[in-house]
């Protein structure tokens, strides 16, 4: 078996991101570097590419285009879940829609899920639209889901989830929409005829249109994430051309448009930040956000929550006579997160490092890289991370362990980007809301660090534990006193 040369130098690693953000606008960080040499060793490997070289050849030759999409593929996630970001399906049924339709009683409804994946997405609209039929009526609607990846593509035309896509599907749904399978759900016929799906690269200046008037509502969610500024600038730009005079641009809950384009109102609505294309709708009047709210002056960032540490309880599980290997590795665990509690790393490490050894399982990897980013071990927390996210890209606590790595760095960029991906992976990380909004305040996003610290006190107030892996020995009251106390801080600027 051919197998390439594990070391990519500095130069050979800039040309193919340089190859990739040429051809589809998507930039790979210098944190992704390893990310990026084992999706470029693995395809290698299945063409019998002898050198990096060699492989570069053939993404840059003229019939090298398939082959720089299943790279594409291995470099990105193109998998999500049905209505993901609540708040935002809710701002589309009480807000959004209802300002179009009222504003011109009858027509076509034109929106586009640009960056789609598998589907969930747009499926999720439609969903939501089919759910408000009585005030639709007489109204046409036209759903284009677009995304990069072919193969990405053909599975949301397809339409069959597993149990974990459609875990946020209400059962009511699940029965009027889908159609159960020994593999998962599939989505019904009528609802799969309501989407349109295309391969579209939003690196093309030519972008889809509706006649006469554009897209009344754009959702791009997550995408901007693997953007360059100045590739999300153009993008943007591209957006507002399409959309309709009062359209609505729906982007992740970590993408914000203030530092890159002033052409938009900005709408709070049901929780969620919507962009509007001018002129606002009067009813959305009382929504719109101010730039006094979007400017605030930065507070420096903090290393962590600064409340008082309680001492830990020590619990003595039962002595069982013979533990599974389970339960000895869940044991394990509890000993080190005790241990990290009272400041004692290096016990906590020798727990850890022999368990890692013996276990193939996913939590003593994201403890023991918790660990040494806590203690300053950049490489080796972000190495560990690497590996994990290598077999789960969606593995929501190995991109906020990166996120603290890079907040601990002090790059603020870095770090709103990988804690954006952990909560989106993961909804009930209270740790990753926190520093995501320590970064936010930092970068002078005062709105977008004011919803981060009311996701953590959403997900407190459902009082799940998920989380407390990563809760650095402090109770969830002692997090919801530091967030609220992060809320207190007014939202106008005081002062210069």
């Amino acid at each position: 078996m051919i197998r390439p040369s594990p070391e990519l130098t500095p130069q050979q690693f800039d040309s193919f991101r340089e190859l990739i953000e040429r051809r589809f606008g998507i930039y790979c960080s210098d944190s992704r570097r390893e990310v990026l040499r084992r999706a470029l060793a693995a395809r290698m490997t299945r063409r019998g590419a002898a050198t990096w070289d060699h492989y570069h050849h053939t993404l840059s030759s003229a019939d090298g285009d398939d082959e720089l999409r299943e790279l594409l593929r291995c470099i990105t996630v193109s998998e999500t879940a049905f209505f993901r970001i609540p708040s935002q399906f809710e701002a589309l049924r009480s807000v959004l829609v209802p300002a179009i339709i009222g504003e011109r009683r009858s027509g076509t409804l034109n929106i586009w899920s640009a960056g789609c994946a598998s589907g969930e997405e747009p499926y999720s609209i439609a969903i939501a639209l089919a759910e408000m039929e009585a005030a639709l009526r007489g109204w046409k609607v036209h759903i284009l889901a677009t995304d990069v990846s072919a193969d990405a593509i053909e599975r949301a035309r397809r339409g069959v989830y597993h149990e974990r896509a459609v875990r946020g599907v209400p059962r009511g749904y699940l029965a009027r929409y889908f159609e159960c399978r020994p593999d998962g759900y599939e989505v019904g016929p009528e609802l799969r005829s309501r989407v349109v799906f295309e391969e579209f690269n939003l690196a093309d200046p030519s972008y889809p249109r509706p006649q006469p008037d554009g897209w009344d509502l754009i959702f791009c969610r997550n995408v901007t994430i693997y953007f360059r500024t100045e590739t999300t600038r153009q993008v943007v730009a591209r957006f507002r051309e399409t959309l309709r005079p009062g359209g609505f641009l729906v982007l992740g809950p970590t993408e914000c448009l203030h530092a890159i384009c002033d052409d938009f109102e900005t709408v709070e609505a049901s929780g969620a930040l919507v962009y509007a294309k001018p002129p606002l709708a009067p009813p959305l009047a009382r929504m719109r956000r101010t730039c006094g709210e979007l400017h605030p002056p930065a507070p420096a960032p903090t290393a962590g929550p600064r409340v008082e540490r309680v001492e830990p309880v020590s619990v003595r599980p039962a002595p069982r006579a013979a533990p599974s290997p389970r339960a000895a590795e869940e044991d394990a665990c509890a000993r080190a997160l005790a241990a990290v509690a009272e400041d004692r790393w290096q016990r906590a490490e020798k727990i850890l490092v022999p368990l890692v050894g013996e276990s193939s399982s996913a939590r003593p990897r994201l403890l023991l890289a918790w660990l040494r980013a806590l203690r300053g071990e950049r490489e080796q927390a972000t190495a560990l991370c690497l590996e994990l996210l290598a077999r789960d890209p969606l593995l929501g606590p190995a991109h906020y362990i990166l996120g603290l790595v890079a907040t601990r760095a002090g790059d603020l960029e870095e770090s709103a980007e990988h804690l954006g991906k952990a909560i989106y992976a993961d909804s009930g990380l209270v740790p990753a809301y926190y520093y995501l909004g320590v970064a936010q305040y930092a970068r002078c996003d005062l709105l977008a660090a004011r919803r981060s610290f009311r996701g953590a006190l959403h997900v407190l107030d459902q009082g799940g534990d998920a989380w407390l892996d990563f809760a650095e020995g402090l109770t969830p009251q002692q997090w919801r006193r530091a967030c609220e106390q992060r809320l207190a801080v007014p939202a106008t600027p005081s002062g210069t």
